[in-house]
């Protein structure tokens, strides 16, 4: 794996019929985005979106916060341990891991 590898999210303009922006840092293959509208947000891309992803470059998985305008990276949280490519259909039962 290198820094040419990644799994993009991109911002689609569906007035225009084109991609208006990518999210891809090298190396992160992203899951399934989440959009926080912002409350006060006079745009209807004003907001973030959260992301759980896989660095092959840290090898950690993280929480990224992302401007949803612009699609940059705000925050970073890495997380204490790897989850595994598709968590989103994984649930395990608290006592096993803690």
């Amino acid at each position: 794996m290198d820094e040419t590898y990644n799994w993009p999210i991109k911002k689609f303009d569906a007035e225009l019929g084109d991609v208006a922006a990518i999210w891809a840092p090298p190396g992160v293959l992203a899951q399934e985005p989440q959009f926080i509208a912002d409350p006060n947000g006079t745009e209807e891309d004003d907001g973030i979106l959260l992301v759980v992803a896989y660095n092959f470059l840290k090898e950690e998985s993280g929480l990224y916060v992302i401007d949803a305008r612009t699609m940059k990276t705000l925050q970073e949280y890495p997380l204490p341990y790897k989850l595994p490519q598709g968590f989103h259909a994984e649930w395990f039962h608290a006592d096993q891991y803690l």
